[in-house]
Protein backbone atom coordinates (compact mmCIF):
# COMPACT_ATOMS: atom_id res chain seq x y z
CA UNK A 1 0.00 0.00 0.00
CA UNK A 2 2.88 2.28 0.31
CA UNK A 3 2.71 3.17 -3.28
CA UNK A 4 -1.28 4.22 -2.68
CA UNK A 5 0.24 6.13 0.27
CA UNK A 6 2.43 8.04 -1.85
CA UNK A 7 -0.04 8.48 -4.74
CA UNK A 8 -2.79 10.29 -1.95
CA UNK A 9 0.30 12.35 -0.74
CA UNK A 10 0.92 13.94 -4.60
CA UNK A 11 -2.75 14.43 -4.97
CA UNK A 12 -4.47 14.83 -2.12
CA UNK A 13 -1.86 16.12 0.02
CA UNK A 14 -2.99 13.91 2.73
CA UNK A 15 -2.00 10.32 3.96
CA UNK A 16 -4.91 8.00 4.00
CA UNK A 17 -7.12 6.57 6.55
CA UNK A 18 -7.44 2.92 6.98
CA UNK A 19 -11.06 2.99 5.45
CA UNK A 20 -9.22 4.80 2.43
CA UNK A 21 -6.08 2.40 1.84
CA UNK A 22 -8.66 -0.56 1.54
CA UNK A 23 -10.46 1.17 -1.14
CA UNK A 24 -7.51 1.98 -2.82
CA UNK A 25 -6.43 -1.74 -3.18
CA UNK A 26 -9.96 -2.94 -3.93
CA UNK A 27 -10.11 0.15 -6.79
CA UNK A 28 -6.71 0.93 -8.17
CA UNK A 29 -6.05 -2.58 -9.80
CA UNK A 30 -7.81 -2.30 -12.83
CA UNK A 31 -7.47 -6.39 -12.67
CA UNK A 32 -10.05 -5.88 -9.89
CA UNK A 33 -13.93 -6.45 -10.06
CA UNK A 34 -15.24 -4.06 -7.02
CA UNK A 35 -19.05 -4.53 -6.03
CA UNK A 36 -19.32 -2.69 -2.58
CA UNK A 37 -21.18 -1.31 0.41
CA UNK A 38 -18.99 1.09 2.20
CA UNK A 39 -20.43 1.79 5.12
CA UNK A 40 -18.62 4.88 7.20
CA UNK A 41 -19.14 8.04 9.18
CA UNK A 42 -20.27 11.58 8.15
CA UNK A 43 -17.03 13.03 7.25
CA UNK A 44 -14.80 10.41 7.36
CA UNK A 45 -13.95 11.21 3.31
CA UNK A 46 -15.77 8.41 1.25
CA UNK A 47 -15.32 11.00 -2.21
CA UNK A 48 -11.44 10.63 -1.85
CA UNK A 49 -12.10 6.96 -0.95
CA UNK A 50 -13.04 6.53 -4.20
CA UNK A 51 -11.86 9.48 -6.11
CA UNK A 52 -7.99 9.14 -5.87
CA UNK A 53 -7.82 5.56 -6.84
CA UNK A 54 -10.15 5.93 -9.41
CA UNK A 55 -8.16 9.06 -10.96
CA UNK A 56 -4.55 6.66 -10.47
CA UNK A 57 -5.80 3.44 -12.26
CA UNK A 58 -7.57 6.30 -14.89
CA UNK A 59 -10.99 4.85 -14.41
CA UNK A 60 -13.88 7.05 -15.54
CA UNK A 61 -15.93 7.91 -12.37
CA UNK A 62 -19.27 8.37 -12.05
CA UNK A 63 -20.45 10.33 -8.84
CA UNK A 64 -24.19 10.05 -8.42
CA UNK A 65 -25.81 12.28 -5.71
CA UNK A 66 -29.88 12.29 -4.41
CA UNK A 67 -30.19 15.75 -4.96
CA UNK A 68 -28.55 18.62 -6.77
CA UNK A 69 -28.21 20.54 -3.55
CA UNK A 70 -24.93 18.09 -2.93
CA UNK A 71 -23.52 18.55 -6.24
CA UNK A 72 -22.15 21.84 -5.61
CA UNK A 73 -20.00 20.79 -3.07
CA UNK A 74 -18.38 17.87 -4.99
CA UNK A 75 -17.55 20.03 -8.22
CA UNK A 76 -14.97 22.18 -6.02
CA UNK A 77 -13.68 19.05 -4.33
CA UNK A 78 -13.31 17.45 -7.82
CA UNK A 79 -11.80 20.05 -9.56
CA UNK A 80 -9.19 20.02 -6.91
CA UNK A 81 -8.03 17.08 -7.34
CA UNK A 82 -8.06 17.14 -10.98
CA UNK A 83 -5.86 19.84 -11.10
CA UNK A 84 -3.42 18.26 -9.02
CA UNK A 85 -3.65 15.50 -11.30
CA UNK A 86 -3.00 17.39 -14.15
CA UNK A 87 0.41 18.52 -12.74
CA UNK A 88 1.42 15.39 -12.00
CA UNK A 89 0.31 13.70 -15.28
CA UNK A 90 1.51 15.25 -18.90
CA UNK A 91 -2.36 14.89 -20.15
CA UNK A 92 -5.50 16.69 -19.94
CA UNK A 93 -8.48 15.35 -17.51
CA UNK A 94 -11.76 16.13 -17.41
CA UNK A 95 -14.64 17.28 -15.59
CA UNK A 96 -18.54 16.59 -16.61
CA UNK A 97 -21.45 17.85 -14.61
CA UNK A 98 -24.96 16.74 -15.49
CA UNK A 99 -27.58 17.96 -13.46
CA UNK A 100 -31.79 18.93 -14.25
CA UNK A 101 -30.32 22.33 -14.77
CA UNK A 102 -26.59 22.03 -15.61
CA UNK A 103 -25.18 20.36 -18.12
CA UNK A 104 -21.03 20.97 -18.89
CA UNK A 105 -17.63 19.74 -18.94
CA UNK A 106 -14.51 21.58 -17.74
CA UNK A 107 -11.03 20.73 -19.01
CA UNK A 108 -7.74 20.77 -16.80
CA UNK A 109 -4.25 20.80 -18.42
CA UNK A 110 -0.88 21.37 -16.42
CA UNK A 111 -2.88 22.31 -13.19
CA UNK A 112 -4.98 25.09 -14.77
CA UNK A 113 -8.45 25.34 -15.73
CA UNK A 114 -9.87 25.66 -18.92
CA UNK A 115 -12.77 27.26 -20.59
CA UNK A 116 -16.34 24.87 -19.64
CA UNK A 117 -18.45 23.96 -22.94
CA UNK A 118 -21.95 22.46 -22.64
CA UNK A 119 -21.69 19.50 -24.71
CA UNK A 120 -20.22 16.24 -22.96
CA UNK A 121 -22.14 12.95 -23.81
CA UNK A 122 -20.32 11.57 -20.73
CA UNK A 123 -16.85 12.31 -21.99
CA UNK A 124 -14.93 12.85 -19.29
CA UNK A 125 -13.07 11.59 -16.35
CA UNK A 126 -14.77 12.18 -13.27
CA UNK A 127 -18.59 13.07 -14.26
CA UNK A 128 -20.69 14.58 -11.12
CA UNK A 129 -24.75 13.98 -11.62
CA UNK A 130 -27.88 13.24 -9.75
CA UNK A 131 -29.72 9.88 -9.29
CA UNK A 132 -32.59 10.95 -12.07
CA UNK A 133 -30.39 12.78 -14.59
CA UNK A 134 -28.64 9.09 -14.67
CA UNK A 135 -31.60 6.88 -14.97
CA UNK A 136 -32.73 9.89 -17.22
CA UNK A 137 -29.31 8.92 -19.40
CA UNK A 138 -29.50 4.97 -18.88
CA UNK A 139 -32.41 4.45 -20.60
CA UNK A 140 -30.74 6.78 -23.51
CA UNK A 141 -32.71 10.06 -23.10
CA UNK A 142 -31.76 13.89 -23.29
CA UNK A 143 -30.04 14.32 -26.56
CA UNK A 144 -32.33 14.39 -29.61
CA UNK A 145 -30.15 12.68 -32.27
CA UNK A 146 -26.86 11.10 -29.90
CA UNK A 147 -28.95 9.92 -26.65
CA UNK A 148 -27.86 6.31 -27.75
CA UNK A 149 -24.08 7.60 -26.84
CA UNK A 150 -25.39 7.39 -23.13
CA UNK A 151 -25.94 3.85 -22.17
CA UNK A 152 -23.30 2.97 -24.41
CA UNK A 153 -20.38 4.87 -22.79
CA UNK A 154 -22.01 3.53 -19.52
CA UNK A 155 -22.34 -0.47 -20.61
CA UNK A 156 -19.17 -0.56 -23.55
CA UNK A 157 -16.53 2.35 -22.23
CA UNK A 158 -12.89 1.81 -23.62
CA UNK A 159 -12.46 2.92 -20.19
CA UNK A 160 -13.23 0.60 -17.15
CA UNK A 161 -16.28 2.57 -15.39
CA UNK A 162 -16.52 2.52 -11.83
CA UNK A 163 -20.11 3.91 -10.79
CA UNK A 164 -20.41 5.21 -6.84
CA UNK A 165 -23.64 5.78 -5.75
CA UNK A 166 -23.31 8.26 -2.41
CA UNK A 167 -25.59 9.11 0.41
CA UNK A 168 -27.62 5.83 -0.53
CA UNK A 169 -29.63 5.45 2.65
CA UNK A 170 -31.77 9.03 1.18
CA UNK A 171 -33.72 6.76 -1.15
CA UNK A 172 -37.35 5.87 -0.57
CA UNK A 173 -40.41 4.44 -2.06
CA UNK A 174 -40.47 4.34 -5.74
CA UNK A 175 -36.91 5.67 -5.81
CA UNK A 176 -35.25 3.01 -3.79
CA UNK A 177 -37.21 0.61 -5.97
CA UNK A 178 -35.50 2.36 -8.96
CA UNK A 179 -32.15 2.27 -6.77
CA UNK A 180 -32.12 -1.42 -6.19
CA UNK A 181 -33.14 -2.46 -9.71
CA UNK A 182 -30.27 0.14 -11.32
CA UNK A 183 -27.57 -1.56 -8.64
CA UNK A 184 -28.65 -5.31 -10.13
CA UNK A 185 -28.79 -4.56 -13.58
CA UNK A 186 -25.44 -3.17 -13.62
CA UNK A 187 -23.71 -5.73 -11.49
CA UNK A 188 -25.51 -8.81 -13.58
CA UNK A 189 -23.16 -6.97 -16.36
CA UNK A 190 -20.03 -7.46 -14.41
CA UNK A 191 -19.73 -3.45 -14.01
CA UNK A 192 -18.05 -1.83 -10.89
CA UNK A 193 -20.13 -0.67 -8.23
CA UNK A 194 -19.24 1.36 -4.65
CA UNK A 195 -22.15 2.32 -2.84
CA UNK A 196 -21.71 4.78 0.23
CA UNK A 197 -23.82 5.52 3.08
CA UNK A 198 -23.09 6.47 6.88
CA UNK A 199 -26.92 5.56 8.32
CA UNK A 200 -28.26 2.79 6.07
CA UNK A 201 -31.39 0.58 8.09
CA UNK A 202 -30.78 -3.05 7.68
CA UNK A 203 -33.53 -3.72 5.80
CA UNK A 204 -32.02 -1.94 2.83
CA UNK A 205 -28.98 -3.10 3.39
CA UNK A 206 -30.45 -6.78 3.02
CA UNK A 207 -31.50 -5.71 -0.55
CA UNK A 208 -28.19 -5.14 -1.21
CA UNK A 209 -26.87 -8.50 0.26
CA UNK A 210 -25.36 -8.72 -3.52
CA UNK A 211 -22.48 -6.71 -2.14
CA UNK A 212 -19.07 -6.87 -0.48
CA UNK A 213 -19.56 -4.70 2.66
CA UNK A 214 -17.02 -2.82 4.03
CA UNK A 215 -18.28 -1.28 7.11
CA UNK A 216 -16.10 1.37 9.66
CA UNK A 217 -19.22 2.23 10.95
CA UNK A 218 -18.86 0.18 14.84
CA UNK A 219 -16.05 -1.79 16.61
CA UNK A 220 -12.70 -2.38 15.83
CA UNK A 221 -12.86 -0.58 12.48
CA UNK A 222 -14.50 2.35 13.41
CA UNK A 223 -11.78 2.66 16.70
CA UNK A 224 -8.98 2.74 13.85
CA UNK A 225 -10.19 5.26 12.03
CA UNK A 226 -11.08 7.32 14.84
CA UNK A 227 -7.58 7.18 15.82
CA UNK A 228 -5.73 7.75 12.33
CA UNK A 229 -7.79 11.45 12.27
CA UNK A 230 -7.13 12.61 15.65
CA UNK A 231 -9.10 15.82 16.59
CA UNK A 232 -8.68 18.42 18.95
CA UNK A 233 -12.16 18.35 20.02
CA UNK A 234 -14.27 15.61 19.37
CA UNK A 235 -17.18 15.66 20.50
CA UNK A 236 -19.85 18.07 20.60
CA UNK A 237 -22.50 18.60 23.39
CA UNK A 238 -26.09 17.88 22.75
CA UNK A 239 -29.32 19.71 23.95
CA UNK A 240 -33.14 18.47 24.06
CA UNK A 241 -35.75 21.43 24.53
CA UNK A 242 -39.45 20.24 24.37
CA UNK A 243 -41.09 22.82 22.37
CA UNK A 244 -45.35 22.78 20.92
CA UNK A 245 -44.28 26.00 18.88
CA UNK A 246 -40.81 24.78 16.97
CA UNK A 247 -40.45 27.66 15.00
CA UNK A 248 -40.81 30.55 17.87
CA UNK A 249 -38.64 28.56 20.56
CA UNK A 250 -35.78 28.56 17.32
CA UNK A 251 -35.82 31.49 16.48
CA UNK A 252 -35.79 32.49 20.26
CA UNK A 253 -32.96 30.49 20.96
CA UNK A 254 -30.68 31.53 17.85
CA UNK A 255 -31.67 35.17 19.02
CA UNK A 256 -30.16 35.04 22.30
CA UNK A 257 -27.17 32.21 21.46
CA UNK A 258 -25.41 33.22 18.10
CA UNK A 259 -22.79 35.01 17.93
CA UNK A 260 -22.14 36.56 14.47
CA UNK A 261 -18.35 35.74 14.81
CA UNK A 262 -19.60 32.16 14.84
CA UNK A 263 -21.03 29.69 12.24
CA UNK A 264 -24.90 28.61 13.46
CA UNK A 265 -27.30 26.68 11.08
CA UNK A 266 -30.68 26.62 12.13
CA UNK A 267 -33.07 23.75 10.40
CA UNK A 268 -36.61 23.92 10.02
CA UNK A 269 -38.84 21.79 8.46
CA UNK A 270 -41.00 23.76 6.21
CA UNK A 271 -40.01 26.93 3.62
CA UNK A 272 -43.03 29.19 5.07
CA UNK A 273 -41.50 28.78 8.75
CA UNK A 274 -37.62 29.09 7.98
CA UNK A 275 -38.38 32.38 5.72
CA UNK A 276 -40.61 33.63 8.30
CA UNK A 277 -37.59 33.00 10.91
CA UNK A 278 -35.03 34.43 8.44
CA UNK A 279 -37.55 37.93 7.67
CA UNK A 280 -37.70 38.52 11.46
CA UNK A 281 -33.77 38.02 11.73
CA UNK A 282 -33.28 40.30 8.66
CA UNK A 283 -35.45 42.48 10.05
CA UNK A 284 -33.72 42.88 13.44
CA UNK A 285 -29.90 42.34 12.32
CA UNK A 286 -29.48 42.54 8.74
CA UNK A 287 -26.16 41.19 8.97
CA UNK A 288 -24.28 40.15 5.94
CA UNK A 289 -23.68 36.68 6.71
CA UNK A 290 -27.49 35.95 7.18
CA UNK A 291 -28.24 33.56 4.73
CA UNK A 292 -31.20 31.47 3.90
CA UNK A 293 -31.47 28.26 1.57
CA UNK A 294 -34.13 26.06 0.69
CA UNK A 295 -35.94 23.74 -2.14
CA UNK A 296 -37.45 26.36 -3.84
CA UNK A 297 -34.79 28.53 -4.54
CA UNK A 298 -33.52 28.92 -7.81
CA UNK A 299 -30.44 26.53 -8.54
CA UNK A 300 -28.35 29.52 -9.39
CA UNK A 301 -29.31 31.07 -5.86
CA UNK A 302 -28.66 28.13 -3.98
CA UNK A 303 -25.03 27.84 -5.76
CA UNK A 304 -24.71 31.49 -4.84
CA UNK A 305 -25.55 30.93 -0.97
CA UNK A 306 -23.82 27.89 -1.03
CA UNK A 307 -20.37 29.35 -2.48
CA UNK A 308 -20.58 32.28 0.06
CA UNK A 309 -21.09 29.78 3.00
CA UNK A 310 -17.85 28.15 2.12
CA UNK A 311 -16.38 31.42 1.04
CA UNK A 312 -16.63 32.55 4.59
CA UNK A 313 -15.73 29.19 6.00
CA UNK A 314 -11.98 29.46 4.09
CA UNK A 315 -11.92 32.81 5.68
CA UNK A 316 -12.82 31.74 9.44
CA UNK A 317 -15.45 33.95 9.54
CA UNK A 318 -19.17 33.91 10.60
CA UNK A 319 -22.18 33.35 9.66
CA UNK A 320 -26.32 32.07 10.24
CA UNK A 321 -27.79 30.12 8.17
CA UNK A 322 -31.63 29.32 8.17
CA UNK A 323 -32.34 25.95 6.02
CA UNK A 324 -34.76 23.40 5.70
CA UNK A 325 -33.50 19.75 5.04
CA UNK A 326 -32.55 20.94 1.44
CA UNK A 327 -28.98 21.43 2.65
CA UNK A 328 -28.52 18.62 5.21
CA UNK A 329 -27.06 15.73 3.41
CA UNK A 330 -23.13 15.94 2.54
CA UNK A 331 -22.89 19.09 2.30
CA UNK A 332 -19.35 19.69 4.07
CA UNK A 333 -20.06 22.91 6.13
CA UNK A 334 -18.76 23.02 9.93
CA UNK A 335 -21.00 25.02 12.26
CA UNK A 336 -20.41 25.88 15.71
CA UNK A 337 -24.15 25.53 16.60
CA UNK A 338 -26.77 23.49 15.16
CA UNK A 339 -30.36 24.23 16.23
CA UNK A 340 -32.70 21.97 14.63
CA UNK A 341 -36.77 21.04 14.88
CA UNK A 342 -37.19 17.46 15.96
CA UNK A 343 -36.22 15.05 12.95
CA UNK A 344 -35.89 11.69 11.93
CA UNK A 345 -33.39 9.74 13.60
CA UNK A 346 -31.35 9.62 10.28
CA UNK A 347 -31.85 12.64 9.87
CA UNK A 348 -30.40 13.89 13.07
CA UNK A 349 -27.12 12.09 12.48
CA UNK A 350 -27.19 13.77 9.34
CA UNK A 351 -27.76 17.51 10.44
CA UNK A 352 -25.21 17.08 13.18
CA UNK A 353 -22.57 16.07 10.99
CA UNK A 354 -22.64 19.65 9.36
CA UNK A 355 -21.83 20.70 13.04
CA UNK A 356 -18.19 20.44 14.09
CA UNK A 357 -17.26 18.56 11.23
CA UNK A 358 -13.42 18.74 11.38
CA UNK A 359 -13.55 18.31 14.90
CA UNK A 360 -11.53 21.44 15.23
CA UNK A 361 -14.48 23.67 17.03
CA UNK A 362 -14.15 23.78 20.93
CA UNK A 363 -17.67 23.90 22.63
CA UNK A 364 -19.59 22.85 19.91
CA UNK A 365 -23.33 22.23 20.20
CA UNK A 366 -26.24 20.25 18.56
CA UNK A 367 -29.99 21.90 19.86
CA UNK A 368 -32.81 19.74 19.26
CA UNK A 369 -35.91 21.26 19.39
CA UNK A 370 -39.68 20.06 19.61
CA UNK A 371 -42.57 17.54 21.00
CA UNK A 372 -42.61 15.45 17.89
CA UNK A 373 -41.58 14.72 14.36
CA UNK A 374 -44.06 16.36 11.76
CA UNK A 375 -46.41 13.88 10.96
CA UNK A 376 -45.65 13.90 7.16
CA UNK A 377 -42.15 13.34 7.56
CA UNK A 378 -41.98 10.69 10.35
CA UNK A 379 -40.65 7.33 9.34
CA UNK A 380 -40.64 5.57 12.77
CA UNK A 381 -43.47 4.22 14.98
CA UNK A 382 -44.57 6.60 17.74
CA UNK A 383 -43.28 4.14 20.37
CA UNK A 384 -40.04 4.50 18.54
CA UNK A 385 -40.24 8.40 18.65
CA UNK A 386 -41.01 8.16 22.30
CA UNK A 387 -37.83 6.64 23.44
CA UNK A 388 -36.05 8.24 20.63
CA UNK A 389 -36.95 11.57 22.22
CA UNK A 390 -36.10 9.86 25.84
CA UNK A 391 -33.01 9.34 24.51
CA UNK A 392 -31.87 12.92 23.22
CA UNK A 393 -33.62 13.97 26.66
CA UNK A 394 -31.39 11.44 28.86
CA UNK A 395 -28.24 12.93 26.83
CA UNK A 396 -29.11 16.60 27.48
CA UNK A 397 -29.68 16.40 30.95
CA UNK A 398 -27.04 14.06 32.38
CA UNK A 399 -24.48 16.28 29.81
CA UNK A 400 -23.91 13.97 27.69
CA UNK A 401 -21.91 14.24 24.28
CA UNK A 402 -23.78 13.96 20.98
CA UNK A 403 -23.04 10.00 20.36
CA UNK A 404 -24.60 8.89 16.33
CA UNK A 405 -23.93 5.42 17.32
CA UNK A 406 -26.63 6.14 20.49
CA UNK A 407 -28.95 6.45 17.56
CA UNK A 408 -28.79 4.03 15.28
CA UNK A 409 -31.53 1.41 17.29
CA UNK A 410 -33.94 3.79 16.33
CA UNK A 411 -33.77 3.98 12.51
CA UNK A 412 -36.06 0.66 11.25
CA UNK A 413 -36.65 2.56 7.93
CA UNK A 414 -38.05 -0.57 5.63
CA UNK A 415 -37.90 -0.44 1.98
CA UNK A 416 -41.32 0.13 0.17
CA UNK A 417 -41.16 -1.36 -2.90
CA UNK A 418 -43.25 -0.23 -5.72
CA UNK A 419 -44.37 -2.88 -8.49
CA UNK A 420 -45.33 -0.11 -11.08
CA UNK A 421 -42.09 1.05 -10.68
CA UNK A 422 -40.16 -2.36 -11.01
CA UNK A 423 -42.56 -2.51 -14.39
CA UNK A 424 -41.60 0.56 -15.83
CA UNK A 425 -38.12 -0.10 -15.22
CA UNK A 426 -37.91 -4.06 -17.03
CA UNK A 427 -40.19 -2.82 -19.81
CA UNK A 428 -37.58 0.25 -20.74
CA UNK A 429 -34.63 -1.96 -19.63
CA UNK A 430 -35.86 -4.42 -22.52
CA UNK A 431 -36.39 -2.23 -24.82
CA UNK A 432 -33.39 -0.18 -24.53
CA UNK A 433 -30.91 -3.19 -23.96
CA UNK A 434 -32.49 -6.25 -24.89
CA UNK A 435 -34.01 -4.45 -28.31
CA UNK A 436 -37.93 -5.40 -27.34
CA UNK A 437 -39.28 -3.77 -29.74
CA UNK A 438 -43.23 -4.25 -28.56
CA UNK A 439 -41.75 -1.62 -25.71
CA UNK A 440 -40.60 0.81 -28.08
CA UNK A 441 -43.79 3.26 -27.75
CA UNK A 442 -43.14 3.59 -23.82
CA UNK A 443 -40.08 5.23 -24.45
CA UNK A 444 -41.01 7.30 -27.24
CA UNK A 445 -43.60 8.89 -24.80
CA UNK A 446 -39.92 9.70 -22.71
CA UNK A 447 -41.98 8.44 -19.42
CA UNK A 448 -39.81 7.69 -16.36
CA UNK A 449 -40.83 7.99 -13.10
CA UNK A 450 -37.70 8.40 -10.39
CA UNK A 451 -38.46 9.11 -7.36
CA UNK A 452 -42.45 9.27 -6.94
CA UNK A 453 -45.95 8.61 -9.33
CA UNK A 454 -46.25 12.27 -8.70
CA UNK A 455 -44.97 14.38 -11.34
CA UNK A 456 -43.46 17.77 -10.89
CA UNK A 457 -44.53 21.17 -12.42
CA UNK A 458 -41.88 24.24 -13.19
CA UNK A 459 -42.69 27.58 -11.63
CA UNK A 460 -40.74 30.67 -13.60
CA UNK A 461 -41.67 34.43 -13.90
CA UNK A 462 -40.77 34.99 -17.56
CA UNK A 463 -41.69 32.08 -21.17
CA UNK A 464 -41.13 33.28 -24.52
CA UNK A 465 -43.10 30.77 -26.80
CA UNK A 466 -40.72 29.92 -29.15
CA UNK A 467 -37.11 31.20 -27.57
CA UNK A 468 -34.64 32.08 -29.62
CA UNK A 469 -31.35 33.36 -27.56
CA UNK A 470 -30.59 32.05 -23.91
CA UNK A 471 -32.00 35.48 -22.04
CA UNK A 472 -35.74 34.14 -24.06
CA UNK A 473 -35.61 30.81 -21.86
CA UNK A 474 -38.19 30.13 -18.97
CA UNK A 475 -36.66 32.91 -16.07
CA UNK A 476 -35.88 31.66 -12.06
CA UNK A 477 -37.26 28.01 -12.98
CA UNK A 478 -37.55 25.93 -9.67
CA UNK A 479 -39.85 22.85 -9.99
CA UNK A 480 -42.12 21.76 -7.02
CA UNK A 481 -44.88 18.61 -6.60
CA UNK A 482 -47.74 19.12 -8.73
CA UNK A 483 -49.44 18.14 -5.75
CA UNK A 484 -48.88 22.07 -3.83
CA UNK A 485 -50.11 23.40 -6.77
CA UNK A 486 -53.34 21.76 -6.58
CA UNK A 487 -56.60 23.15 -4.51
CA UNK A 488 -59.04 25.51 -4.98
CA UNK A 489 -57.63 28.54 -7.00
CA UNK A 490 -58.20 31.80 -5.16
CA UNK A 491 -56.53 33.36 -8.42
CA UNK A 492 -57.22 32.63 -11.95
CA UNK A 493 -54.40 34.67 -13.38
CA UNK A 494 -51.82 32.37 -13.30
CA UNK A 495 -51.03 30.58 -17.11
CA UNK A 496 -49.89 27.14 -17.63
CA UNK A 497 -47.74 26.20 -20.58
CA UNK A 498 -46.44 22.43 -21.49
CA UNK A 499 -43.42 22.25 -23.54
CA UNK A 500 -42.56 20.03 -26.23
CA UNK A 501 -39.89 19.61 -28.89
CA UNK A 502 -40.43 20.71 -32.35
CA UNK A 503 -38.75 18.16 -34.32
CA UNK A 504 -39.05 20.75 -37.62
CA UNK A 505 -37.21 23.39 -36.42
CA UNK A 506 -35.39 21.17 -33.86
CA UNK A 507 -35.89 23.45 -30.58
CA UNK A 508 -38.13 23.21 -27.78
CA UNK A 509 -41.26 25.52 -27.92
CA UNK A 510 -43.92 26.26 -25.47
CA UNK A 511 -47.51 26.12 -25.81
CA UNK A 512 -50.82 27.17 -23.71
CA UNK A 513 -51.99 24.41 -22.25
CA UNK A 514 -55.07 23.15 -24.15
CA UNK A 515 -55.43 19.54 -24.12
CA UNK A 516 -56.06 17.88 -20.75
CA UNK A 517 -54.91 13.82 -20.10
CA UNK A 518 -52.13 12.06 -18.58
CA UNK A 519 -49.93 14.30 -17.07
CA UNK A 520 -46.79 11.97 -17.55
CA UNK A 521 -46.62 12.95 -20.94
CA UNK A 522 -46.92 16.78 -20.61
CA UNK A 523 -44.14 19.40 -19.41
CA UNK A 524 -45.72 21.41 -17.38
CA UNK A 525 -44.92 25.24 -16.83
CA UNK A 526 -46.61 27.49 -14.43
CA UNK A 527 -46.13 31.46 -15.26
CA UNK A 528 -46.07 33.34 -11.52
CA UNK A 529 -46.74 37.21 -12.89
CA UNK A 530 -44.19 39.13 -11.12
CA UNK A 531 -46.57 41.36 -9.88
CA UNK A 532 -47.47 39.28 -7.78
CA UNK A 533 -45.77 38.22 -3.99
CA UNK A 534 -45.04 34.97 -4.70
CA UNK A 535 -41.17 35.34 -5.76
CA UNK A 536 -38.18 37.30 -5.19
CA UNK A 537 -34.69 36.00 -6.01
CA UNK A 538 -33.02 36.06 -2.35
CA UNK A 539 -36.11 34.32 -0.76
CA UNK A 540 -36.90 32.23 -3.78
CA UNK A 541 -41.03 30.75 -4.01
CA UNK A 542 -42.32 30.76 -0.91
CA UNK A 543 -46.08 29.48 -1.50
CA UNK A 544 -46.76 27.77 -4.57
CA UNK A 545 -49.34 29.34 -6.50
CA UNK A 546 -52.68 26.99 -6.38
CA UNK A 547 -53.40 26.78 -10.39
CA UNK A 548 -55.67 23.41 -10.30
CA UNK A 549 -58.87 22.53 -9.00
CA UNK A 550 -58.53 19.30 -7.17
CA UNK A 551 -61.52 16.91 -8.57
CA UNK A 552 -60.70 14.13 -5.34
CA UNK A 553 -59.24 10.39 -5.98
CA UNK A 554 -60.71 7.31 -7.84
CA UNK A 555 -58.21 3.94 -7.15
CA UNK A 556 -54.94 4.73 -8.16
CA UNK A 557 -56.13 8.23 -10.20
CA UNK A 558 -56.01 11.54 -9.18
CA UNK A 559 -57.73 13.98 -11.19
CA UNK A 560 -57.28 17.74 -11.10
CA UNK A 561 -58.73 20.74 -13.65
CA UNK A 562 -57.24 23.70 -15.11
CA UNK A 563 -59.66 26.53 -15.93
CA UNK A 564 -58.80 28.94 -18.51
CA UNK A 565 -60.54 30.31 -21.69
CA UNK A 566 -60.62 29.37 -24.89
CA UNK A 567 -59.76 31.31 -28.67
CA UNK A 568 -63.33 32.56 -28.07
CA UNK A 569 -62.75 33.93 -25.07
CA UNK A 570 -65.36 31.70 -22.97
CA UNK A 571 -64.73 29.54 -19.97
CA UNK A 572 -62.94 26.10 -20.41
CA UNK A 573 -61.79 23.09 -18.30
CA UNK A 574 -59.23 21.01 -18.61
CA UNK A 575 -59.04 17.35 -16.97
CA UNK A 576 -55.67 15.82 -16.24
CA UNK A 577 -54.63 13.13 -13.90
CA UNK A 578 -52.05 11.46 -12.52
CA UNK A 579 -51.51 8.13 -10.13
CA UNK A 580 -51.27 7.97 -6.40
CA UNK A 581 -48.58 6.60 -4.81
CA UNK A 582 -48.94 3.38 -3.36
CA UNK A 583 -48.77 4.40 0.08
CA UNK A 584 -50.25 8.06 -0.03
CA UNK A 585 -52.63 7.71 2.99
CA UNK A 586 -50.36 5.69 5.51
CA UNK A 587 -47.40 7.95 5.29
CA UNK A 588 -44.75 5.35 6.08
CA UNK A 589 -45.27 6.07 9.95
CA UNK A 590 -44.77 2.47 11.02
CA UNK A 591 -47.78 2.44 13.13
Amino acid sequence: MQGGVDKYRRIADFDPNPMQRVLFDRISPTSENPAILLKSPTGSGKTEAVLIPSLVSSRRLFLIFPSRSLVEDQIGRCEKYLKSMSKIEPETFSLVVDTGGRASRTVFVKGEKQETGRRHLYDGDVIITTFDKFLYRFFGFGEQKKSYIFPFRIHHSHRRNLFCFDEAHSYDKVAFTNFVRLMKSLYKVNLDLVVMTATMPEKYQEELDFLDVVDYTTGVKLQKLETARPRCYPNKQIEYRKAKNVRDEICAYVFSKHQWCKRTIATIETIEDVVCVYMLMKERYNFENLLLYHGRLTDYQRRKVYCRLKKIEENEGGYLLLTTSAIEVGCDLNAHLLVTELCNPDQLIQRAGRCNRRGDLQDAKVVVVGNQIPHFLRTISQVDQEQYIQELKWRSENGEVFDAKSLLQFIKREPHHDYRAEMLFEMLYEYVYEARLENKPLHDRGLVVTRSFEPSVTLVTKITEEPENPEDYPQNAVSVRLSQCIGKPEDEGFKVYHRFYNDNDQKFVFKPLDRGGCVYFKDLFVLVPEDKEYYSQDIGYVKPPIVFENRGSRGYQRSFVYRTKDEAGKDKQIWLHYLRDLEEENDSTGD
